[in-house]
């Protein structure tokens, strides 16, 4: 199909987002068979045709959700056959079911369509060495915010530890990061750093690189990120799927010296079954060329 007819197709799929759309009533605009056209719309986009409707139906759902409407009104909207099958595929490809969502909401836009170019077909498939290199950037982009403390002279130790599971955690002594206000539990400021929007492997694909985009697009990359700031004798946390805020922040008391503990694992949907190189971290960081000769650095293995 050429370029132009894909982009019939998915404009189409946006147009008709609120309706049931098939297979054969795509083949049919296109002139193809069922079969025919559902092969060569897998091979250019890297999924099925239906699997691309829903997740499309989802994300539309997900402005819509933000907007106030409820679960069962958005269900309905969509086209989906019931509320809890479209709770129940919001949830597998978020990671927080809708009212989640409502009760913590978070900035969103659905993402635009991108139309296959004549000579690059094999989209959304990036290969298992570029998504090693780009999973450790989620953990470069924590430790360059570590590693600002150190310079300012704040910060002298980091530890970081690596599981068997597949979870990080990254630890500093500094400052913690910076709270605004009063310090009250429902200061929203973590969640302004961490808060971001989930990312799907389709969308994830057509990103060039993330480096330096800052830690909303670590925990939007993340099934799971927890983070604890300590501050002034009190403890704040907040964990995060794929960038949603699970609960308001809290706060508690806490005599612990300041700073901050990251807790994450990263997307499996994007990231596969890749584990994290303490050789590849130490190799970064040895080529940060720190000029402070009072930073320690950590990293163990725990299993």
């Amino acid at each position: 199909m050429s370029r132009n007819t894909y982009a019939s197709v998915l404009s189409y799929i946006d147009e008709h987002i609120q309706e049931k759309i098939t297979l054969t009533e795509l083949a049919e605009l296109v002139g193809y068979s069922p079969f025919y056209f559902s092969k060569l719309f897998s091979n250019a986009i890297g999924i099925s045709v239906t699997s691309y409707i829903r997740i499309r139906k989802l994300q539309h759902a997900m402005v819509s959700l933000l907007e106030g409407k409820k679960v069962l009104e958005v269900s309905l909207l969509y086209a989906f056959d019931s509320h809890e099958g479209f709770t129940r595929s919001f949830t597998h490809l978020f990671g927080s079911t809708p009212s989640t969502i409502q009760k913590h909401p978070i900035t969103y836009k659905v993402p635009a369509y991108v139309i296959p170019s004549a000579t690059e077909r094999r989209l959304y498939m990036k290969n298992n060495d570029t998504l090693f290199n780009e999973m450790h950037m989620l953990i470069y982009e924590i430790l360059n915010a570590s590693l600002a403390e150190a310079k300012e002279g704040f910060c002298t130790e980091i530890k970081i530890t690596l599981f068997s599971n597949g979870h990080i955690q990254i630890k500093d002594n500094g400052r913690g990061i910076p709270l605004t206000g009063d310090e009250h539990p429902d200061n929203r400021t973590l969640q302004k750093i961490f808060a971001g929007h989930p990312i799907s492997n389709i969308e994830y694909n057509h990103l060039e690189t993330f480096s330096n985009s800052g830690l909303q697009m670590v925990s939007s990359l993340c099934e799971s990120l927890q983070v604890c700031v300590y501050r002034d004798g009190l403890n704040f946390q907040q964990d995060y799927v794929r960038g949603i805020p699970q609960h308001k922040i809290v706060c508690k008391s806490n005599v612990h010296p300041s700073g901050t503990q990251i807790t994450l694992t990263p997307d499996s949907a994007i990231f596969k079954n890749q584990k994290f190189s303490k050789n590849e971290i130490e190799t970064w960081i040895n080529r940060q060329h720190m000029d402070t000769c009072q930073l320690t650095i950590s990293i163990e293995e725990n299993a």
